[in-house]
């Protein structure tokens, strides 16, 4: 399916405004810095790739052996001291919470057939069972 041209118009000017953005160049470029860096790319990758398997072999029922968890913690703290991997996680969030921002507006805005407050796209409450009725 097309949207409409006006539609489509108002997309371009929205991307044309995200990537003229300092923030979301600053978080691109540490991206991009990240991604050129093989070694941070390669541990980065090692210390997901046996995450992903300790949380598979605990979603099947297994318990990881103490020597994967303790390989998991050392990569684990490699990463947390790599400059290179805090600046592309941080980087990511960035980007991750602009998404969020522009999804929540088209969002609610496609739900609600009104354009949405900041407000209605996120809410301020405790969550379920507090009480407070935000």
């Amino acid at each position: 399916m097309k949207a409409s041209p006006q539609i489509t118009s108002k997309i371009v000017e929205l991307c044309e405004v995200l990537v003229a953005d300092s923030e979301v160049q600053n978080a691109r470029e540490k991206a991009e810095a990240f991604l050129a860096d093989e070694a941070a790319v390669s541990l980065y990758r090692e210390m997901a790739t046996l995450g992903r398997a300790l949380h598979q072999k605990q979603h099947h029922g297994e318990e990881p052996s103490g020597e994967e968890i303790s390989r998991f913690t050392e990569l684990q703290d490699q990463c947390d001291a790599n400059t290179a991997i805090l600046s592309f996680v941080e980087a990511q969030d960035v980007l991750r919470n602009i998404a969020e921002v522009v999804n929540g507006y088209v969002g609610k805005s496609l739900e609600r057939g009104k354009v949405p407050t900041e407000a209605e796209v996120f809410p301020q409450g405790c969550g379920e069972g507090c009480g407070c009725h935000h």
